[in-house]
């Protein structure tokens, strides 16, 4: 049984984040951990002790469980897999932190950040919290069925990171996984290591009763596959080095990218 942690808030993408993850819960093995953090409204002093401050945390925490109960109220009915919401005070980032120090988990799911463009998506990656997660993450800006994934691979290094990760996460799933590759480059050079590579996880995954199939991308210019070739996935998954670039060209890629996005950083 995966664990899957969903940081919300009350927002759109959030309520997208937790729909999209119970969908995935229904086709993979999970539990899902919803998290809330409430921040401090600008009223409350920065510093402090004692019963007054106590008192406003506790007001903070208990306002922020009947917001979020009133978003997930319809979710609950219908996914059973979803844990009842922790609602913390505090620091968004330095909570979140504290969570995963803590605990495991196996995938971790939110809205995407907004606005989504290559900015800040490179502030996010960045920030402390994205340094240090472990697990594969999934952006949400728009909600689709889940009916088919795309991995892409455009580097042998990349497929090291995202293959393995996609093998734990979706053994035994239906969903069928495509892989996108770059055109092979001749008999030993990069492209035909990276074939071999995929090849090998295609064998294994397979015989776990996974669906997968190799397809070559030709056009790989903008960083990844041309926007348009990414219409029919209800996800796409990409491995990233976490000291990715301001300017490297993906990140301006990324931000075309509409669908449900897996990230796997290495």
């Amino acid at each position: 049984m995966l664990k899957t942690l969903v940081a919300i808030e009350v927002d759109l993408a959030s309520s997208m984040a937790i729909r999209y993850a119970c969908d995935l819960g229904n086709l993979i093995p999970m539990e899902l951990f919803p998290v809330y953090v409430k921040a401090p409204p600008p009223e409350v002093p920065a510093t402090g002790t004692g019963w007054v401050r106590h008192t406003w945390e506790r007001e903070i925490v208990a306002m922020g469980k009947e917001e979020i109960h009133e978003m997930l109220a319809s979710e609950q009915e219908s996914c059973p897999l979803l844990r009842e919401p922790l609602v913390i005070y505090g620091d968004r980032e330095y909570e979140l932190l504290k969570i995963v120090d803590q605990e495991n988990f196996d995938l971790y799911v939110e809205g995407a950040p907004y606005p989504f463009n290559p900015g800040s998506i490179h502030r996010r990656l960045h920030s402390k919290f994205y340094q240090k997660l472990a697990s594969p993450l999934i952006w949400l800006r728009v909600l689709r069925k889940i009916h088919q994934a795309l991995v892409v691979c455009p580097d042998l290094a990349g497929a090291r990171a995202v293959l393995p990760a996609l093998q734990k996460l979706w053994a035994g799933c239906p969903i069928p996984l495509h892989l996108a590759l770059p055109p092979r480059e001749g008999y030993g050079g990069p492209g035909d290591a990276l074939a071999e590579e995929a090849r090998k996880v295609l064998g294994t995954m397979e015989a776990a009763g996974c669906t997968m199939q190799l397809q070559e991308v030709a056009d790989w210019s903008s960083g990844g596959p041309a926007p348009a070739l990414l219409k029919d996935y209800s996800l796409v998954a990409v491995a990233l080095e976490r000291t990715i670039k301001k300017d490297d060209l993906r990140l301006q890629w990324l931000a075309q990218v509409k669908n449900p996005l897996m990230l796997v950083l290495y």
